[in-house]
Formats: structure tokens, C-alpha cells, sequence
């Protein structure tokens, strides 16, 4: 982990895809409001993830985030569009940028709601099997996937690699890259 004044950069899948998150703790309003201030926040965090990867890159005409026509974000650089991904949950915020403009990538974190019924859920998703399986990490499992290959189907997501990736306590995560 890289540590600079704004956040803490991880790497993963050997250095071909950068993520970070940070939690937000001066979050204000009722849950609409909160939610789009994690939003304006998580693509603050993707043009600062994208100067931390391309510090030499000069002038925001060469440098500049984008929501593509699939609805996924994009970082553009130099006239390339490298893949990226945001995800909130409470007051935590994820991104994750793709260094090559090939790779699709997804990352999705949701908090562990102590209170929440995920008994039902938790069949659903694991396709009547949930013995012994976490939801929130398989959830995270499931749209980092989604994110990553824009596939439903847990089948078609199979081509995702995945890997759980660590923020804080009451909070589960996942990566995917294609």
C-alpha cells in the first residue's frame, strides 16, 4: 500500500488495476443526500486516483473523467478511456482505475447490517445453496462481477476474476477484473 496526502493506494491482479477507499465522515441530510454526496465524493476520489497513477500527465485537456454510454465510469487519458469503478455504502467510498484501456473492472463494498433479514437473500443469491456462505462478501462478489463483465447471470460473470479486498471493520468488499 502507497500512502500520499489524499488516500491510501492498493494494487491488485499484479499491478494492473489500482483501487483505494475512504470513509467519509462528515456526511449530512437524509439518506438521498448522503448518497449523492458518496457519489460526488467516489468520482472526486477517481480523478485523484488518476493523478496519483499518471502524476506527469499536465493539464486537465489530457486527464479527465467520464460516465461512458454503458453507464460505467471512465478515466480519459490522453484520449483513452481506461476503465474505473465506484462504489459507496454508508459513508464509505471505494474506486478502482484500470492502468491498461483493455481491462474491465468492478469494485463494490456494502456495510454489514447487523439488523437486516438476509436469510431469503442469501438463498437467492447462492441459488438455494447459502449454507455456510457469507452474502455480504458473495453480494460484493456478485456486482464487482456485474461492474466488471455488465453480465446478470452469475454464470456469465464466471469469466470475472475476483478477489475480496480488505477496508474496515462492518464492511465487506470485492474486485473483479476481465
Amino acid at each position: 500500500m502507497k500512502k500520499n496526502a489524499i488516500i491510501d493506494v492498493n494494487t491488485a491482479f499484479e499491478g494492473s488495476v489500482l483501487w483505494c477507499w475512504q470513509r467519509i465522515n462528515d456526511l449530512k441530510g437524509d439518506r438521498a443526500e448522503k448518497r449523492r454526496q458518496s457519489s460526488m465524493r467516489g468520482w472526486q476520489m477517481l480523478g485523484d486516483l488518476g493523478r496519483y497513477m499518471w502524476p506527469d500527465i499536465a493539464g486537465d485537456a489530457a486527464f479527465e473523467t467520464v460516465r461512458q454510454s454503458s453507464g460505467r465510469p471512465g478515466l480519459i487519458i490522453d484520449g483513452v478511456i481506461h476503465c474505473a469503478s465506484i462504489s459507496h455504502s454508508r459513508d464509505l467510498v471505494a474506486v478502482a482505475i484500470a492502468k491498461g484501456p483493455d481491462v474491465m473492472i468492478g469494485i463494490d463494498i456494502e456495510y454489514r447490517d447487523p439488523g437486516r433479514d438476509i436469510d431469503a437473500l442469501s438463498r437467492w443469491l447462492f441459488d438455494g445453496d447459502a449454507e455456510g456462505r457469507d452474502f455480504y462478501q458473495g453480494w460484493c462478489d456478485y456486482e464487482a462481477a456485474f461492474k466488471a463483465t455488465g453480465e446478470t447471470d452469475p454464470l456469465a460473470q464466471a469469466r470475472a476474476t475476483l478477489i475480496a479486498i480488505e477496508t474496515i471493520d462492518g464492511f465487506s468488499g470485492a474486485l473483479a477484473r476481465v
